[in-house]
């Protein structure tokens, strides 16, 4: 059976990088990663913020996300540089941002984990999102050296995925990873908008995770297709999200958003 790793005490693994890196596990989920108390002063802020409450019947996220950003490069790290002021409000006495990535640097026995930097500007450290009722993810990928070309950080070998759930809907809201991994060949099956046509996992094995609670923290190989179903409820799913780019010479890890 295809299944992630349940982690329920944090301790270093040389083979977690292989495991997510070659698909033979789906994900990597650290159960209470963070403290409720913590998580429940994050989401109240976000929902007293501006940001949100502009609009209340629309979803906002929060960041600089680079790949809404492919052919931006200024526009990006000048909006990144921005949203440092309010990461630092939302996130700055809780230092959630250098948790995970001290955390990944534990866990994955990596000699170091930055924020990337890029002609010593610095990329997002990290995006927040509002999920909403109605609110889904179709099927999509990640993969930043594909689609992120014009930044030096497709340099790296591969990239994972880290979210942590800071708030969880009623009902919906799983996320779900299919055991098939994105080809260049697969780019005939794209939607126009976003995502892709559920054709391209036809056959293939899935995993869903369904039984995240707040505080944990998922790790997954964004590479394979993954989607996140509708969302349910008057409750919104909140999460904080980063990218961690692998440099497997090295043994370092660099985040980004």
């Amino acid at each position: 059976m295809w299944s992630p790793i349940i982690v329920e005490t944090l301790e270093p693994n040389r083979n977690y990088l292989e495991l997510l890196s070659t698909g033979k596990i789906p994900a990597i989920i650290i159960r209470n990663f963070y403290d409720k108390d913590s998580c429940n002063t994050i989401v109240n802020r976000i929902e007293n913020s501006l940001l949100i409450i502009r609009n209340n019947k629309k979803f906002k996220d929060i960041g600089s996300f680079l790949m809404s950003y492919i052919t931006k490069r200024k526009e990006y790290f000048d909006d990144a540089m921005k949203n440092q002021k309010l990461f630092a409000k939302l996130l700055g006495d809780l230092k959630t941002t250098d948790k995970i990535r001290q955390s990944v640097k534990k866990l994955f026995y990596v000699n170091s984990v930055t924020l990337a930097s890029d002609s010593e500007k610095y990329y997002s450290p990290c995006m927040i999102r509002v999920y909403k009722k109605g609110r889904k993810i179709p099927i999509h990928k990640d993969n930043v050296k594909f689609e992120g070309k014009e930044y030096n950080i497709a340099d790296i070998d591969y990239q994972l995925s880290c979210v942590l759930h800071l708030q969880e809907s009623e009902s919906g809201g799983d996320l779900i990873i299919y055991k098939k991994q994105w080809e260049r060949e697969n780019e005939r099956f794209r939607n126009i908008e976003f995502g892709y046509s559920s054709e391209v996992i036809k056959s293939s094995d899935f995993c869903v995770i369904s039984n995240l609670n707040v505080g944990d923290l998922a790790i997954i190989n964004p590479n394979y297709y993954h989607k996140v179903t509708e969302i349910k409820g008057d409750t919104q799913r909140i999460t904080l999200s980063m990218f961690l780019g692998i440099y497997e010479d090295e043994r370092k890890i660099v985040t980004w958003a």
